[in-house]
This record gives C-alpha cells, sequence and structure tokens, in this order.
C-alpha cells in the first residue's frame, strides 16, 4: 500500500527540520571554539617577526662612567685621609697642651728659685750692712780714743761725716798718723763696705730677676690655658666635621650611617691595633735587654762573690797558719789556758740592689709605685698636683714623696736631680722622659713612671686620666732617672 503524498511529504519535512538543528548545534560550537581560540591567541605587531637592536653605550658614555666611578672612590679616600687628619690633629693638639703646661710649671718653678735668691740676697745684703755699721762704730771709738789721747783730730774729723771712713783711707798721712790697730779697722771696713754694696747690687739683680720670672708664668699660665681652649674646641669641631663626614661616606659607598661609622670605628681601632702591637713588640724588646743586662749584672755579682770567697778562706788559711806558728813558739805547758786571739769573720759588702739609689729609698719603691697606681682614672689637670686631678710631674712627684724623696712639679728639674741612668737599665718605679730635642734634656715636657714589661703608668695629657700605656704608646722616651 503505498503511503500517501501528504503524509510523505510531511515525513521528509519533519527529517529535514531535526537535520537542520543539528547543523545549527555543531556550526555553534564551531564558532564557539574558533572564538575561544581566537581571543586565546594574542594579538602580534606587524613588526614582531623583527629583533630589536641592542642598546651599546658610546665610547664617551663609557668614560664618563668610569670617570664618575674614580671621582666616588677618590672622594671616600679624601673622606677618609680627612678622618685620619682629624685624628692626627687631636692627638697633636693634645701634645702641645701638655707641653705649654709643663712649660708653665717650668715658669713657676724658676719663679721660685729666683724667689729664695732674692730672699737670700737680701738677707746677705742686710748682715753685710749690719757688720758695716759694727764696724763704724768701732771706728768711732778709735777716733775718740785718739782724741783723748791727744792725737791729731783734724786729720781724723772726717770719720764723723757720711763719707769719713772712705776719704780718710783716701789720705796716705792720715793713714800713717793712726794706729795700727785702727788701720785694721779701715782694711776691714773697706772691704766690708765693698761686700755691702755687691750683696746689694745682687739683692737689686735679683728683684729684677723676680719680675722677669713673674711675667713669664703669667705668660706661660696664658699659653696653657689658649692651649687647653684651643683643643676643648677642636674636640668639639672636629667631633661635627667627624659626623658629617661619615654621612658623606655612607652616600657615596651606598650604606646607612649606623654602618658607615661602625666600617670607620673599626678602621681606627684596626689602626689603632696595629700602633699597640708595633709597641708591644719594642716593649718586648726592651724587656729583653733589661733581663740580659740584669742577668750579665748577676754574673758579675756572682764572680765578685766568689772572689770574695776566695779570698776569705786564703786569709783564714793565713791566720790559721800564724795562729799554728804562734802555737808552737808557746813555751808554756798548758795552752788550753791561753786565750787564743779572736779571730772575726770578714764582713761581706754589702751589695746596692738598686746600682746607686739608697736601701732605703728603693725599699720605698713599692709606695711609690702603689701610690700612683691608686690615681688611676682621675683626670689629667695641668698645674695639678692632687688629690684627685694631676699632671705629669705633678704625679711623679707626689708618688716619690711616699719614700721619702722630694722632686720638684717639673719634669726637667726631676730630671737635673736625679741618677740618670740607660734604657735598658730600668727598673720599677724609675722615671722616663719625653722633650722635643732627645739630645737636649732643657726640651724635656712629659715625665711617665715604668712599672715592668715595658709599661708605664702617667697622666697623658688634658682630657685623658692617669692610665697604664706601653712605653712606646706614643714616641719612643728620650731620658731615664732614677730618684
Amino acid at each position: 500500500m503505498r503511503t500517501p503524498p501528504r503524509a510523505t511529504s510531511g515525513g521528509r519535512v519533519a527529517s529535514a527540520g531535526k537535520t537542520g538543528r543539528a547543523g545549527k548545534l555543531l556550526l555553534s560550537g564551531v564558532l564557539a571554539i574558533c572564538l575561544a581560540g581566537a581571543m586565546a591567541v594574542p594579538t602580534l605587531p606587524a613588526e614582531a617577526a623583527k629583533p630589536k637592536p641592542p642598546v651599546i653605550p658610546s665610547k664617551a658614555a663609557v668614560e664618563r662612567a668610569k670617570q664618575a666611578a674614580a671621582s666616588k672612590a677618590a672622594q671616600v679616600a679624601a673622606i677618609e685621609r680627612q678622618l685620619a687628619a682629624a685624628d692626627a690633629r687631636l692627638e697633636q693638639l693634645g701634645v702641645r697642651s701638655g707641653i705649654a703646661a709643663e712649660a708653665y710649671n717650668g715658669a713657676v718653678y724658676r719663679l721660685q728659685q729666683a724667689k729664695a735668691e732674692a730672699a737670700a740676697a737680701a738677707a746677705r745684703a742686710a748682715e753685710a750692712q749690719k757688720t758695716l755699721t759694727a764696724q763704724r762704730q768701732q771706728i768711732g771709738r778709735f777716733a775718740a780714743a785718739s782724741y783723748q789721747g791727744g792725737g791729731d783730730v783734724a786729720k781724723i774729723a772726717p770719720l764723723f761725716t757720711a763719707e769719713g771712713p772712705q776719704d780718710l783711707l783716701d789720705s796716705a798721712g792720715t793713714a800713717h798718723s793712726v794706729s795700727a790697730a785702727m788701720q785694721g779697722s779701715y782694711l776691714r771696713f773697706t772691704a766690708t763696705q765693698v761686700m755691702t754694696n755687691l750683696f746689694k747690687v745682687q739683692a737689686d739683680q735679683a728683684v729684677v730677676k723676680v719680675k722677669k720670672a713673674t711675667d713669664e708664668a703669667a705668660k706661660a699660665k696664658k699659653a696653657a690655658e689658649d692651649a687647653e681652649a684651643a683643643q676643648s674646641a677642636a674636640v668639639t669641631a672636629i667631633g661635627v666635621q667627624r659626623k658629617q663626614s661619615i654621612a658623606q661616606l655612607a652616600t657615596l659607598q651606598n650604606i646607612s650611617l649606623q654602618v658607615a661609622d661602625q666600617r670607620q670605628r673599626g678602621l681606627e681601632e684596626l689602626a689603632r691595633q696595629r700602633a699597640a702591637a708595633i709597641a708591644a713588640k719594642k716593649a718586648a724588646e726592651l724587656k729583653a735587654r733589661i733581663a740580659a743586662r740584669e742577668a750579665a749584672e748577676r754574673r758579675r755579682e756572682a764572680a765578685e762573690r766568689a772572689r770574695e770567697a776566695r779570698e776569705e778562706k786564703a786569709e783564714r788559711a793565713r791566720e790559721a797558719k800564724e795562729q799554728r806558728e804562734r802555737e808552737k813558739q808557746n813555751d808554756k805547758q798548758d795552752s788550753r789556758k791561753k786565750n787564743p786571739p779572736k779571730r772575726e769573720k770578714p764582713s761581706t759588702p754589702s751589695r746596692d740592689n738598686d746600682g746607686g739609689g739608697s736601701k732605703s729609698t728603693r725599699g720605698g719603691v713599692q709606695d711609690v709605685i702603689e701610690f700612683a697606681m691608686r690615681q688611676r682614672g682621675d683626670m689629667y689637670l695641668w698645674g695639678g698636683t692632687g688629690p684627685d686631678r694631676w699632671d705629669c710631674s705633678g704625679l711623679t712627684q707626689a708618688a716619690w714623696e711616699q719614700a721619702g724623696v722630694q722632686l720638684p712639679h717639673y719634669s726637667v728639674a726631676q730630671y737635673e736631680q736625679i741618677r740618670h741612668i740607660d734604657e735598658d737599665e730600668l727598673r720599677p718605679g724609675d722615671l722616663i722622659f719625653w722633650s722635643l730635642d732627645p739630645d737636649d734634656p732643657g726640651t724635656i715636657h712629659h715625665v711617665g713612671m715604668y712599672l715592668g714589661d715595658g709599661r708605664m703608668i702617667h697622666a697623658p695629657r688634658s682630657g685623658k686620666p692617669v692610665q697604664i700605656d706601653s712605653v712606646y704608646y706614643w714616641e719612643p722616651p728620650d731620658f731615664f732617672g732614677r730618684p
């Protein structure tokens, strides 16, 4: 049976409708995929296929960069030199302040000497004037006696005037007319008058010297004050400069200010450690020289003791022999009743352990050192003599007073008044001196006390306390002495 045409046509239409919907869905999926793919792929410029040319600095630019780097390094080096120079400047000012302080001590010392000389000269002049007056009175008594005895009063009348004795001596006739005793009085009077005039001149000169010394002391005091003020001002100014320089270093080196400051302090500490190592080496060499000298001294003393022992033994043998000979010549039977001559043991000469100083003085050296050590931490003060502020010579003066040794408050005079020794003779308590001219002790300006093992204690300079340092912490010392 055939399908009706309507029905057949309707079936095609239905089939075609299903096929159309499926195609639309497929087309939509394809379009979606394509759209997604299109969105996933970036849009490339037309020139993407061509590489960019590299940036190549010109030779001029490279040269400018090199110059900038070199300039930066040079600025860093310059600032570091400025910091080092600032530290050296502070040290130099400290030294100058110490020198000025000791110059003031010297001026005061010379003033004290001038006053003592003036007082002594005035006393001599007064005593001479007193003697002159007594002699003039004696001549007057001679004149009175001559007058009462009928002498030629007219010739001796000038005695009663102010210049009478001298005028009388100038007259040969009068000199012959007086007695020999009176002539002796005239001669003594003349000599005394000459000495009196001389003492008066010396007294006047001493007064002038005192005035000059007073002026010098005032000038030295002003110089010391100015030096200390300059040092104090420099400490403040250099402190500000230091902070600014370290800030510049931090900027140039592209580091923090704290790191720059820490680095600079580290460099300075390293420099101090190197200096300390050099000082320690020199101190060790000094210790070795002192040990070698002491060993040689001990050998010499041992040889001296051995020689003395041999001589003592020989002396005893000689005495024993003489005793036996005396006993042989003794006719008495009972030799036991005879009192044999006493033989005293020769005394061994005492040896001075200090090489020159008195035993009592050296016995007090420990007191001297202990006193100085108790002052550690006390601050420096120019002209200071204690009890809690010191300058260099004030400290050594007070320390040696503990052993009964009187030293002036002036380093030059201290060296002048003690025994001079060599460097390898140093022992604890000895004094060490620094000078401007190593050949001229008159230029000494600093003194410290030796402690042994290459160390010393001293009052260094303004701004620093009494402290222990290597003998070579600064410059090698020039002179050495033992009170």
